[in-house]
């Protein structure tokens, strides 16, 4: 999970733990976004950060999923 420092980062990972019903030792520790002195939109009790999925030897799938998206896009324009 990434999600911004000034966030409650401990309730988002048990909203995430929640949501997915999955054991919580199925998730490594979570990348924390420096906090930048902007306006955040995304403060709100919804904000759970962004889940980061890692896929073993996934280079093929990412490359077939890459050329469908450039497909969807060529067919679209």
């Amino acid at each position: 999970m990434s999600i911004h420092e000034s966030a409650d980062v401990a309730a988002a990972e048990q909203w995430w733990v929640h949501t997915l019903e999955l054991p919580t030792n199925r998730f490594q520790r979570a990348t924390l976004k420096r906090h930048r002195p902007t306006i955040r939109y995304n403060t709100q009790e919804e904000y759970h950060g962004c889940l980061v999925i890692d896929v073993p030897r996934s280079r093929e799938l990412y490359w077939k999923i890459e050329g469908l998206v450039a497909g969807l896009g060529a067919a679209i324009t």
